[in-house]
């Protein structure tokens, strides 16, 4: 099992979403912990970057992962227009 870790700007926005948004992706995270090669996980790795995406109904979850120490680092948390604007 992966041990979650969120970057503050990942978790402070999660803060701030309404609670069923909120528990809907803490649920997913959760799951991408126990089996984050889980088919039941909508995963893409991304373009030019290093880690992965994670699509939960209009929001999208960037994290790297770290299998030598079990570690999903959440980088951040945004809708789907919002998530890949720099």
């Amino acid at each position: 099992m992966f041990r979650l870790k969120y970057r503050r700007q990942a978790r402070n926005y999660l803060a701030r979403l309404p609670l069923k948004i909120k528990s809907a992706i803490v649920q997913k995270l959760h799951q991408l912990a126990q089996d984050p090669d889980s088919p039941d996980l909508d995963v893409n790795p991304l373009k030019g970057d290093v880690g992965f995406r994670l699509r939960v109904g209009q929001y999208r979850i960037l994290y790297t992962r770290h299998d030598a120490d079990l570690i999903i680092e959440v980088v951040r948390v945004r809708s789907r227009g919002d998530i890949y604007k720099r």
